[in-house]
């Protein structure tokens, strides 16, 4: 059965297509953990690296494999991730093999696997890295926001098109069942589990229900510029994001200037906490000392260099249960079906 549905999840992803998802059809329960849990089945989408040479809590680290969570096209990602990694081989000595997995999935099944020892990720697939692989925090990001402040925390967004006529959540709950809604991907903190807060604080739909109950159709872009360029091209009426990929000196990461003009934010949901990097369990810690203070350096020394990834320069350390925190608070209060993600 399980080789069925690793087959099945492969045929889903190489398909690549935005339709109504196939796991709305049964238990969404079964659906959000089916993703994560089969994801290191697949052999092509999932990591390969060999981060078994740096298993041994007492050994040297021969080599890093660093995973960095989609988010935008990942071709640029891949190539702005490479020079990161090329400046953290520099200065660890050892090389730093980058990896852009197909979906958010599989960066978690990378940590829990331990076929990469370092990743960059949202909150919620950390959250299932830490509870099934016992993965760990070292830094969190800092993002200006729309007046400049500097934060750990962030904006989840519902977009439309600036010509839609959905004016307020309200519009959106009343149009619901004629309308499509595309989220980022259904490990996404702020493209699924904030955007389905606000979706219960404004009725839309209910707590623990599913949103292919409330809406005509539901979409996952697999990234944010995917999800944006649904609503641009008319093929969803509404998607949810982050603020940072359509607001502030970075949005061209995501979208072009044009595209971003044919848009307008319907709702901003405050609290997400920003992304992370965490480490896997059997990283000596040392290395993981190594990689953070190695990272902080280079958000001092090369600004540029870190935004080009996923729009943000700056790197903190921050209380890992803290930081957290909201994300957790966000799918309890949403009925989203995961439990003990708390230590």
């Amino acid at each position: 059965q399980r080789e069925h549905d690793v087959r099945r999840l492969r045929d889903l992803r190489r398909a690549q297509t935005l339709t109504k998802p196939w796991w709305s059809r049964s238990s969404w329960v079964a659906a959000l953990l089916f993703a994560v849990a089969l994801a290191a089945g697949c052999d092509s989408e999932t990591p390969a690296g060999d981060a078994a040479e740096a298993a041994g809590p007492d050994t040297e680290v021969a080599k890093l494999v660093f995973v960095f969570q989609k988010q935008k096209d990942p071709d640029s990602l891949a190539a702005a991730a490479e020079r990161v990694s090329q400046r953290l081989s520099q200065r660890l000595g050892v090389p730093v093999e980058v990896v852009v997995p197909a979906g958010y999935s599989a960066s978690v099944q990378a940590l829990i696997s331990e076929q990469a020892d370092v990743a960059y990720v949202s909150s919620l697939p950390f959250l299932l890295a830490r509870r099934d692989g016992g993965a760990r925090l070292i830094l969190a990001e800092q993002r200006p926001d729309t007046q400049g402040v500097q934060r750990t925390d962030y904006d989840s967004l519902i977009v439309v098109r600036k010509d839609s006529p959905l004016q307020t959540m309200a519009d959106l709950k009343a149009a619901a069942s004629e309308s499509t809604f595309c989220f980022t991907s259904p490990t996404s903190t702020s493209g699924f589990v904030f955007a389905m807060l606000r979706l219960a604080r404004d009725g839309v739909i209910a707590p623990g229900q599913t949103p292919d109950a409330a809406f005509e159709q539901v979409q996952y872009g697999g990234g944010y510029a995917q999800a944006l360029r649904q609503v641009v091209n008319g093929a969803a009426d509404a998607c949810a994001v982050s603020y940072y990929t359509v607001e502030g000196p970075r949005a061209d990461v995501y979208l072009t200037a044009e595209e971003r003009d044919q848009l307008r934010v319907l709702a901003r949901t405050p609290g997400v906490p920003t992304h992370i990097v965490c480490v896997r369990k059997g990283l000596p810690d040392a290395w993981a000392g190594k990689v953070r203070d190695a990272l902080l350096e280079l958000s001092q020394q090369e600004p540029d260099l870190l935004a080009d990834v996923y729009g943000t320069s700056s790197f903190v350390t921050v209380e890992e249960d803290q930081h957290v925190a909201a994300a957790i608070d966000a799918v309890q209060a949403t009925g989203v079906p995961l439990q003990g993600l708390n230590k």
